[in-house]
């Protein structure tokens, strides 16, 4: 018997050992050993009949207006014209004539002319908003030294199935204003896009236009009970779940010692019995910063992934920048989480950033878009308005990857440093579950190209 059982015991570990064999007959598979960057260059024609070399310049140049969208599996990046002007002078953008746009597409891996636009005609669009097929931009130009003279024009457009772009005028022609701030929602639950700009005609409070059945908008700012000092930018998103959006404003005091002014945040929430969006929910941190920074962007989304919406701002002063993180704590409240470290304009200048996932971990990351130069930033400590003594760029200051908590660290797991290359500006963007930064070079010696930089970031 004894005997009989340890035959059927071999016999059962043979069987196993065959089995084994079986599904461990395929080579064990070689983990991908990618390079921390993947960067393609190229150059591309510029035939932009009418635009001179310093519009081109200006246009490429600058960081603010551009946006990347993608249709049908291709990538495109808008570069709103930004025309060329002197600062400072006298006059208003009037006085300047706007430039057409110019939008790039990328295809096999490489960035190509695409088209002009020149059905949007600006002179420095500022913060734009995409939500879904539709983009929002407005102009916040600072032309002229006066500041009654900045003005431009507000825009909502629709992407087509070939990529292209139809926009419409927000504004009456006869209503122009700095519209430095721009964002998009539904105010009113009517299933249609509105949008809010500030500083706003006559550069007073906040402008609201409500998009009407026939697609055009009707300009209510009495919708708004708003007081005190004007912010440069909002958002419009429902921050309590009762399916109505909320306007979220932040202040752009700021400058020397912060005092009980500075790094304010308002929410407004509409009230049926006034039938107005009246004042829900202030406050204010003057211990955010050592400095009192004015708000430039604003971004809504849940950063802290507990099912409730906050609320990122990005702040600038004439030396230094930053930018900060408020945690909702239910019915449109909110408390300060997280605060950067303040960069001189030496260190890292931008007024602009972007959310999204950059590193596939269910977490919302935040991307700045940097302008000019910066240690942190640039590749030399010493290249101040001279892209050819730079000697490349840094990236790993430009990427605040979030630990779920809605705490950010900048990415320093390993360099990220382009050396030898030629760019103005960066811009991050996500494509196919990898982030991506495109900049551009531009050089008016001899003949007019482009000088294109993508670089993929492999985490």
């Amino acid at each position: 018997m004894k005997l009989f059982r340890l035959l059927i015991l071999v016999m059962i570990i043979s069987c196993s050992e065959e089995i084994l064999k079986d599904v461990d007959n395929t080579d064990p598979v070689e983990p991908v050993d990618l390079p921390a960057l993947e960067v393609s260059i190229n150059e591309i024609s510029l035939p932009f009949g009418g635009m001179t070399t310093d519009d081109i310049s200006r246009t490429f140049y600058d960081v603010s207006g551009t946006f990347i969208y993608s249709n049908n599996d291709a990538v495109f990046a808008y570069f709103p014209g930004v025309a060329d002007w002197d600062p400072g002078q006298s006059g208003s953008a009037l006085n300047v004539t706007p430039v057409s746009s110019q939008v790039l597409i990328k295809e096999d891996s490489l960035w190509k002319f695409h088209k002009t636009d020149h059905n949007l005609q600006a002179w420095g669009m500022r913060n734009f908003e995409i939500l879904g097929s539709e983009v929002i931009i407005g102009d916040g130009n600072e032309i002229g030294s006066d500041a009654s003279g900045w003005i431009g024009d507000a825009y909502i457009g629709q992407i087509m199935g070939n990529g292209d772009i139809s926009w419409k005028l927000i504004n009456e022609i006869d209503e122009m204003g700095f519209f430095h701030g721009t964002c998009a929602g539904d105010l009113n639950n009517d299933g249609l896009t509105d949008v809010g700009v500030t500083p706003g005609i006559g550069h007073s409070g906040i402008n609201i236009f409500l998009q009407n059945s026939n697609g055009n908008f009707t300009r209510n700012d009495e919708l708004l009970n708003y007081e005190g000092s004007t912010p440069f930018t909002l958002d419009f998103s429902d921050l309590d779940g009762d399916g109505i959006d909320e306007i979220i404003t932040a202040d752009y005091g700021g400058g020397n010692i912060p005092d009980e002014d500075d790094h304010e945040i308002r929410i407004y929430k509409f009230d049926n019995s006034t039938e107005k969006f009246e004042l829900h929910f202030q406050i204010n941190e003057p211990n955010a910063y050592d400095w009192g920074l004015g708000a430039t962007s604003i971004k809504v989304n849940d950063f802290t992934n507990d099912g409730i919406m906050d609320i990122a701002v990005a702040r600038e002063d004439l030396e230094y920048h930053g930018f900060e993180v408020w945690r909702g704590t239910g019915n449109a409240q909110f408390e300060l989480i997280f605060s950067s470290p303040t960069w001189t304009n030496n260190e890292m200048q931008f007024r602009e950033f972007s959310i999204f996932d950059a590193n596939q971990d269910g977490n919302i990351d935040i991307l700045l878009r940097p302008f000019h130069y910066g240690t942190l930033y640039r590749n030399s400590e010493n290249c101040w308005w001279n892209v050819y003594d730079c000697n490349g760029v840094k990236l790993n200051n430009l990427i605040w990857l979030n630990d779920g908590s809605g705490n950010f660290n900048y990415y320093n797991e390993e360099e990220l440093l382009i050396e030898g290359i030629l760019v103005d500006s960066f811009h991050p963007y996500l494509y196919d579950g990898n982030l991506y930064f495109v900049g551009t070079f531009y050089n008016d010696v001899g003949e007019d190209r482009l000088q294109m930089i993508d670089v993929k970031v492999n985490f």
